[in-house]
């Protein structure tokens, strides 16, 4: 199954089946509203629940106060993408809702995907994912940053396979990442 979809007022999705993505999502008006470990912990749960749920393969992710990433690996009904993510938004936008008093109010923005169709796509992005937070000033070392799949990167990784992808560089990458 390969189908392209185009929305309007969305950035368009193509839809490959056991095909690897990258998504980025945002907060309504880059607001910070994930500011809690608790919230950030949530998110986590959450993603890693649904993509279980849905069959997707979840390879790397990292969740800040007002976006996150992942890479996952499609199932075979790759639209189910726009399920995950729907999932994850409505759960994680309840339970921030909830903690702040606030129900009904919009969390969410919008999301934006890309299939990978390189290794070197895959590699270059899942270094640029796993070193979010070093990039964005939160720690100077990835392992100190709690939400996020690096330390189980550096734990389950050949150490040839870590090297590499962790020696990627990553300057023109074009990913929506201006927060």
């Amino acid at each position: 199954m390969d189908i392209y979809k185009t929305y309007q007022h969305n950035p368009p999705h193509w839809f490959v089946s056991n095909a690897i993505y990258m998504v980025t999502g945002s907060t309504l008006s880059k607001e910070p509203l994930l500011d809690t470990e608790e919230k950030r912990i949530n998110f986590c749960e959450t993603l890693i629940e649904r993509t279980t749920v849905l069959g997707w393969a979840l390879h790397a992710w990292v969740v800040l106060k007002n976006h996150y990433h992942f890479i996952a690996q499609s199932p075979e009904n790759a639209l189910s993408l726009k399920l995950l993510i729907q999932g994850v938004h409505s759960i994680s936008a309840k339970f921030i809702n909830q903690i702040d008093g606030t129900p009904g109010r919009r969390i969410w923005y919008n999301y934006w995907d890309t299939c990978l169709q390189t290794e070197n796509a895959y590699y270059t992005r899942l270094n640029y994912v796993i070193l979010n937070p070093v990039k964005h000033g939160l720690v100077c070392n990835p392992e100190d940053y709690p939400f996020s799949s690096y330390k189980y990167f550096v734990k389950n990784s050949e150490p040839d396979f870590r090297e590499m992808v962790l020696s990627q560089e990553i300057d023109d990458l074009q990913i929506q990442d201006e927060f």
